[in-house]
Protein backbone atom coordinates (compact mmCIF):
# COMPACT_ATOMS: atom_id res chain seq x y z
CA UNK A 1 0.00 0.00 0.00
CA UNK A 2 2.87 2.22 1.13
CA UNK A 3 4.39 1.80 -2.94
CA UNK A 4 1.03 2.57 -4.20
CA UNK A 5 0.43 5.84 -2.11
CA UNK A 6 3.99 6.68 -3.12
CA UNK A 7 3.42 6.39 -7.25
CA UNK A 8 -0.15 8.08 -6.48
CA UNK A 9 1.41 11.59 -4.83
CA UNK A 10 4.22 11.51 -7.15
CA UNK A 11 1.58 11.39 -10.66
CA UNK A 12 -0.43 13.91 -8.46
CA UNK A 13 2.93 16.20 -8.23
CA UNK A 14 3.44 15.84 -11.71
CA UNK A 15 -0.16 16.80 -12.75
CA UNK A 16 0.25 19.83 -10.88
CA UNK A 17 3.85 20.80 -12.38
CA UNK A 18 2.17 19.88 -15.81
CA UNK A 19 -0.77 22.65 -15.18
CA UNK A 20 1.15 24.81 -13.52
CA UNK A 21 3.67 24.52 -16.81
CA UNK A 22 0.37 24.65 -19.10
CA UNK A 23 -0.60 28.04 -17.46
CA UNK A 24 2.72 30.06 -17.71
CA UNK A 25 3.27 28.98 -21.35
CA UNK A 26 -0.41 30.00 -22.45
CA UNK A 27 -0.27 33.43 -20.32
CA UNK A 28 3.53 33.88 -22.66
CA UNK A 29 1.09 33.23 -25.80
CA UNK A 30 -1.74 35.14 -24.75
CA UNK A 31 0.56 38.39 -24.38
CA UNK A 32 3.27 37.33 -27.16
CA UNK A 33 -0.25 37.61 -29.36
CA UNK A 34 -1.34 40.67 -27.74
CA UNK A 35 2.16 41.85 -28.10
CA UNK A 36 2.47 41.17 -31.42
CA UNK A 37 -1.00 42.62 -32.33
CA UNK A 38 0.22 46.06 -30.87
CA UNK A 39 3.11 46.18 -32.76
CA UNK A 40 1.33 45.62 -35.62
CA UNK A 41 -1.15 47.95 -35.38
CA UNK A 42 0.84 50.75 -33.54
CA UNK A 43 1.25 54.09 -35.65
CA UNK A 44 4.96 54.68 -37.34
CA UNK A 45 7.10 57.07 -38.73
CA UNK A 46 5.62 58.31 -41.93
CA UNK A 47 7.28 56.47 -45.00
CA UNK A 48 7.60 59.60 -46.72
CA UNK A 49 7.26 57.75 -49.88
CA UNK A 50 6.99 59.78 -53.34
CA UNK A 51 2.81 59.84 -54.35
CA UNK A 52 3.06 58.66 -57.62
CA UNK A 53 -0.52 57.08 -59.89
CA UNK A 54 1.70 55.50 -61.95
CA UNK A 55 4.17 52.61 -60.48
CA UNK A 56 7.41 52.19 -62.55
CA UNK A 57 8.11 48.11 -63.74
CA UNK A 58 10.99 48.69 -61.77
CA UNK A 59 9.53 49.80 -58.57
CA UNK A 60 6.33 47.44 -58.44
CA UNK A 61 5.93 44.62 -56.10
CA UNK A 62 6.80 40.99 -56.84
CA UNK A 63 5.92 38.27 -55.22
CA UNK A 64 6.38 34.84 -56.36
CA UNK A 65 6.18 31.47 -55.32
CA UNK A 66 9.97 30.45 -56.71
CA UNK A 67 11.83 33.81 -55.97
CA UNK A 68 13.57 35.00 -59.18
CA UNK A 69 11.97 32.97 -61.62
CA UNK A 70 12.06 33.59 -65.75
CA UNK A 71 10.08 32.08 -67.55
CA UNK A 72 12.31 30.02 -70.07
CA UNK A 73 9.25 30.56 -73.35
CA UNK A 74 9.69 32.94 -76.40
CA UNK A 75 7.41 34.79 -78.21
CA UNK A 76 7.33 31.71 -80.95
CA UNK A 77 6.88 29.40 -78.67
CA UNK A 78 4.61 29.78 -75.76
CA UNK A 79 1.06 28.76 -76.45
CA UNK A 80 -2.25 29.77 -74.49
CA UNK A 81 -3.87 26.66 -74.36
CA UNK A 82 -8.10 26.73 -73.58
CA UNK A 83 -10.04 24.16 -72.58
CA UNK A 84 -13.62 23.67 -71.98
CA UNK A 85 -15.79 21.74 -69.03
CA UNK A 86 -16.61 18.82 -71.75
CA UNK A 87 -13.00 18.77 -73.03
CA UNK A 88 -12.83 21.08 -76.21
CA UNK A 89 -10.29 23.50 -76.34
CA UNK A 90 -7.71 25.35 -78.80
CA UNK A 91 -4.58 27.16 -78.24
CA UNK A 92 -3.37 30.57 -78.67
CA UNK A 93 0.01 32.02 -79.92
CA UNK A 94 1.47 34.91 -79.28
CA UNK A 95 0.67 36.93 -82.47
CA UNK A 96 -3.12 35.94 -82.25
CA UNK A 97 -3.33 37.01 -78.73
CA UNK A 98 -1.48 40.36 -80.65
CA UNK A 99 -4.60 40.31 -83.04
CA UNK A 100 -7.24 40.47 -80.34
CA UNK A 101 -9.08 43.31 -79.07
CA UNK A 102 -6.99 46.04 -77.46
CA UNK A 103 -7.44 48.21 -74.75
CA UNK A 104 -5.45 50.22 -72.40
CA UNK A 105 -6.89 49.96 -68.54
CA UNK A 106 -5.62 51.51 -65.22
CA UNK A 107 -5.30 48.42 -62.78
CA UNK A 108 -4.00 48.03 -58.79
CA UNK A 109 -2.54 45.30 -57.95
CA UNK A 110 -2.21 44.55 -54.37
CA UNK A 111 -0.78 41.80 -52.18
CA UNK A 112 -3.29 39.62 -49.75
CA UNK A 113 -0.18 39.60 -47.28
CA UNK A 114 0.21 43.53 -47.46
CA UNK A 115 0.08 45.21 -44.08
CA UNK A 116 -2.22 48.34 -43.56
CA UNK A 117 -0.14 50.99 -45.28
CA UNK A 118 2.50 48.33 -46.53
CA UNK A 119 4.44 48.98 -49.98
CA UNK A 120 3.14 45.65 -51.51
CA UNK A 121 1.16 47.63 -53.99
CA UNK A 122 1.52 49.00 -57.45
CA UNK A 123 -0.46 50.61 -60.23
CA UNK A 124 -0.09 50.52 -63.35
CA UNK A 125 -1.19 51.21 -67.53
CA UNK A 126 -2.02 47.72 -69.15
CA UNK A 127 -2.26 47.02 -72.36
CA UNK A 128 -5.10 44.02 -72.89
CA UNK A 129 -7.64 42.17 -74.76
CA UNK A 130 -10.96 41.18 -72.69
CA UNK A 131 -10.80 37.70 -71.57
CA UNK A 132 -14.80 37.09 -71.84
CA UNK A 133 -14.59 36.33 -75.63
CA UNK A 134 -11.08 34.29 -74.98
CA UNK A 135 -13.33 31.52 -72.79
CA UNK A 136 -16.41 32.15 -74.83
CA UNK A 137 -14.90 29.39 -77.17
CA UNK A 138 -15.11 26.85 -75.27
CA UNK A 139 -18.28 27.61 -73.24
CA UNK A 140 -21.66 24.83 -73.54
CA UNK A 141 -24.91 26.17 -72.61
CA UNK A 142 -24.33 25.18 -68.77
CA UNK A 143 -22.68 27.56 -66.98
CA UNK A 144 -23.46 27.52 -63.59
CA UNK A 145 -21.56 26.34 -60.58
CA UNK A 146 -18.41 26.65 -63.11
CA UNK A 147 -15.05 27.85 -62.62
CA UNK A 148 -11.79 28.63 -64.08
CA UNK A 149 -8.38 27.43 -63.50
CA UNK A 150 -5.47 29.75 -64.61
CA UNK A 151 -2.42 27.71 -64.26
CA UNK A 152 0.97 29.54 -65.37
CA UNK A 153 4.71 28.07 -65.94
CA UNK A 154 6.09 28.60 -62.86
CA UNK A 155 3.54 25.59 -61.37
CA UNK A 156 1.28 28.53 -59.97
CA UNK A 157 -2.36 27.84 -60.37
CA UNK A 158 -5.38 29.31 -58.87
CA UNK A 159 -9.52 29.62 -59.53
CA UNK A 160 -12.34 31.89 -60.30
CA UNK A 161 -15.94 31.39 -60.78
CA UNK A 162 -17.11 31.95 -64.02
CA UNK A 163 -18.83 35.32 -63.60
CA UNK A 164 -15.46 36.60 -62.18
CA UNK A 165 -13.60 35.55 -65.22
CA UNK A 166 -16.23 36.46 -67.88
CA UNK A 167 -16.64 40.17 -66.05
CA UNK A 168 -16.17 42.95 -68.81
CA UNK A 169 -13.08 44.10 -66.17
CA UNK A 170 -11.61 40.56 -67.03
CA UNK A 171 -8.39 40.86 -68.67
CA UNK A 172 -5.42 39.04 -70.30
CA UNK A 173 -2.16 41.82 -69.80
CA UNK A 174 0.88 41.55 -72.50
CA UNK A 175 1.72 45.29 -71.80
CA UNK A 176 2.83 47.49 -68.56
CA UNK A 177 3.31 51.18 -68.73
CA UNK A 178 3.49 51.05 -72.80
CA UNK A 179 5.93 48.17 -72.55
CA UNK A 180 6.27 44.94 -73.28
CA UNK A 181 5.07 42.96 -69.97
CA UNK A 182 8.43 42.15 -67.97
CA UNK A 183 9.28 38.88 -67.44
CA UNK A 184 8.91 39.82 -63.70
CA UNK A 185 5.78 40.21 -64.19
CA UNK A 186 4.55 37.74 -66.49
CA UNK A 187 5.75 37.69 -69.85
CA UNK A 188 3.94 36.62 -72.23
CA UNK A 189 0.55 37.54 -70.77
CA UNK A 190 -0.37 37.63 -67.15
CA UNK A 191 -4.22 37.69 -66.00
CA UNK A 192 -6.03 40.42 -64.71
CA UNK A 193 -9.39 40.07 -63.00
CA UNK A 194 -11.24 42.60 -60.74
CA UNK A 195 -11.60 43.04 -56.98
CA UNK A 196 -9.33 40.49 -55.76
CA UNK A 197 -5.94 39.89 -54.56
CA UNK A 198 -3.13 39.54 -56.73
CA UNK A 199 -2.28 35.77 -55.27
CA UNK A 200 -5.06 34.88 -57.35
CA UNK A 201 -4.12 36.78 -60.94
CA UNK A 202 -1.45 34.61 -62.34
CA UNK A 203 1.86 35.80 -64.32
CA UNK A 204 3.14 33.61 -66.72
CA UNK A 205 -0.42 32.35 -67.92
CA UNK A 206 0.02 28.99 -70.18
CA UNK A 207 -3.24 27.41 -69.62
CA UNK A 208 -7.29 28.20 -68.66
CA UNK A 209 -9.42 25.36 -67.49
CA UNK A 210 -13.41 25.73 -67.41
CA UNK A 211 -14.39 22.99 -64.93
CA UNK A 212 -17.36 22.01 -62.92
CA UNK A 213 -15.36 20.30 -59.97
CA UNK A 214 -14.03 22.05 -57.20
CA UNK A 215 -10.25 23.38 -57.52
CA UNK A 216 -8.43 24.79 -54.68
CA UNK A 217 -5.19 26.94 -55.43
CA UNK A 218 -1.90 27.16 -54.83
CA UNK A 219 -2.08 29.39 -51.57
CA UNK A 220 -5.45 28.31 -51.03
CA UNK A 221 -4.25 24.79 -50.10
CA UNK A 222 -1.51 26.62 -48.17
CA UNK A 223 -4.26 28.33 -45.69
CA UNK A 224 -5.12 31.54 -47.75
CA UNK A 225 -8.62 32.72 -48.49
CA UNK A 226 -10.68 31.44 -51.23
CA UNK A 227 -12.54 34.30 -52.87
CA UNK A 228 -9.83 37.00 -51.44
CA UNK A 229 -11.96 40.32 -52.09
CA UNK A 230 -9.97 43.33 -51.85
CA UNK A 231 -10.33 45.34 -48.30
CA UNK A 232 -10.41 48.86 -49.16
CA UNK A 233 -7.88 51.10 -48.21
CA UNK A 234 -6.12 54.56 -47.53
CA UNK A 235 -2.60 55.10 -47.68
CA UNK A 236 -0.85 58.32 -46.14
CA UNK A 237 2.57 58.09 -47.77
CA UNK A 238 4.46 61.38 -47.13
CA UNK A 239 4.28 64.57 -44.87
CA UNK A 240 6.66 67.47 -46.42
CA UNK A 241 7.38 70.79 -44.78
CA UNK A 242 6.67 73.73 -46.71
CA UNK A 243 8.58 76.77 -46.31
CA UNK A 244 5.29 78.83 -44.89
CA UNK A 245 5.13 75.98 -41.74
CA UNK A 246 2.65 74.13 -43.37
CA UNK A 247 3.00 70.04 -44.37
CA UNK A 248 1.42 68.25 -47.59
CA UNK A 249 0.24 64.68 -47.02
CA UNK A 250 0.03 62.88 -49.72
CA UNK A 251 -1.06 59.27 -50.15
CA UNK A 252 -3.25 56.71 -52.40
CA UNK A 253 -6.14 55.09 -51.38
CA UNK A 254 -7.67 51.80 -52.86
CA UNK A 255 -11.59 50.24 -53.02
CA UNK A 256 -11.39 47.48 -55.10
CA UNK A 257 -13.57 47.03 -58.20
CA UNK A 258 -15.38 50.18 -56.82
CA UNK A 259 -13.82 53.87 -58.01
CA UNK A 260 -12.72 55.84 -54.89
CA UNK A 261 -15.14 58.29 -53.48
CA UNK A 262 -13.49 60.18 -51.25
CA UNK A 263 -10.73 60.19 -48.68
CA UNK A 264 -10.60 61.92 -45.11
CA UNK A 265 -7.47 62.89 -42.69
CA UNK A 266 -7.20 63.05 -38.90
CA UNK A 267 -5.32 64.91 -37.08
CA UNK A 268 -6.59 64.37 -33.76
CA UNK A 269 -7.04 60.48 -33.89
CA UNK A 270 -10.40 60.23 -35.07
CA UNK A 271 -11.96 63.17 -33.43
CA UNK A 272 -12.58 64.59 -36.32
CA UNK A 273 -12.09 64.27 -40.44
CA UNK A 274 -11.09 66.67 -42.87
CA UNK A 275 -11.85 65.83 -46.68
CA UNK A 276 -8.92 66.15 -49.17
CA UNK A 277 -8.17 66.71 -52.74
CA UNK A 278 -8.30 63.96 -55.20
CA UNK A 279 -5.65 64.90 -57.65
CA UNK A 280 -5.79 61.67 -60.00
CA UNK A 281 -8.19 59.90 -62.15
CA UNK A 282 -10.74 57.36 -60.58
CA UNK A 283 -11.39 54.36 -62.20
CA UNK A 284 -12.98 50.71 -60.52
CA UNK A 285 -9.75 48.86 -59.79
CA UNK A 286 -7.15 51.21 -59.61
CA UNK A 287 -5.82 53.62 -56.90
CA UNK A 288 -6.16 57.26 -56.45
CA UNK A 289 -4.22 60.03 -55.55
CA UNK A 290 -4.71 62.36 -52.76
CA UNK A 291 -2.97 65.36 -51.17
CA UNK A 292 -4.12 67.70 -48.23
CA UNK A 293 -2.14 71.00 -46.80
CA UNK A 294 -2.18 70.61 -43.41
CA UNK A 295 -1.43 73.52 -40.88
CA UNK A 296 -0.28 71.73 -37.42
CA UNK A 297 -1.66 73.64 -34.18
CA UNK A 298 1.25 72.50 -32.15
CA UNK A 299 4.69 71.74 -32.02
CA UNK A 300 6.23 67.54 -31.36
CA UNK A 301 4.76 64.60 -32.49
CA UNK A 302 1.78 64.20 -34.53
CA UNK A 303 -0.52 61.28 -35.20
CA UNK A 304 -2.23 61.07 -38.57
CA UNK A 305 -5.01 59.03 -40.07
CA UNK A 306 -6.76 58.52 -42.86
CA UNK A 307 -9.80 56.51 -44.32
CA UNK A 308 -11.37 56.13 -47.40
CA UNK A 309 -15.35 55.66 -48.84
CA UNK A 310 -15.65 54.32 -52.28
CA UNK A 311 -17.70 55.48 -55.12
CA UNK A 312 -21.27 53.86 -53.76
CA UNK A 313 -20.73 55.22 -50.01
CA UNK A 314 -19.72 52.32 -48.81
CA UNK A 315 -16.65 52.91 -46.05
CA UNK A 316 -13.23 50.84 -45.15
CA UNK A 317 -13.63 48.45 -42.43
CA UNK A 318 -11.76 50.36 -39.06
CA UNK A 319 -11.22 47.39 -36.92
CA UNK A 320 -7.57 46.12 -37.35
CA UNK A 321 -6.70 42.37 -38.51
CA UNK A 322 -4.19 41.03 -39.58
CA UNK A 323 -3.53 40.40 -43.37
CA UNK A 324 -3.65 35.83 -42.70
CA UNK A 325 -6.11 34.80 -44.43
CA UNK A 326 -7.69 37.23 -45.86
CA UNK A 327 -6.43 40.66 -46.12
CA UNK A 328 -5.46 43.65 -43.31
CA UNK A 329 -8.01 46.56 -42.58
CA UNK A 330 -7.69 48.91 -40.32
CA UNK A 331 -7.17 52.44 -40.65
CA UNK A 332 -3.60 53.38 -41.53
CA UNK A 333 -1.96 56.01 -38.96
CA UNK A 334 1.30 57.32 -39.44
CA UNK A 335 3.65 59.59 -36.82
CA UNK A 336 4.80 63.12 -38.01
CA UNK A 337 7.30 65.23 -36.14
CA UNK A 338 6.73 69.10 -36.46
Amino acid sequence: MALFDSINQLNESRKQTGRRRFLVGSIGMVASYFGYRWWRDRPRPVAQRKTQYITSNQDFYNVSIIPGYTAKVSRETWRLEVYGDQGGGYKLSYDELLKLERRRVYKTFMCVGNEVGGPAMGNAEWTVTPLAPILEKVLNRKRAGLLVVFYALDGFYSSVPLEVAMSDQSFLAYEMNGETLPNSHGYPARVLLPAIYGMKQPRWVSKIQVTDRGESGYWEKRGWCSECKVKMTARIDAAISQSDGKYLVTGIAYCGAQAVGQVEVSFDEGATWQDVKINSERFPNAWATWEYLWQPEKKGEQILTARVRDASGERQINSYSGSFPSGSTGYHQVIVSV
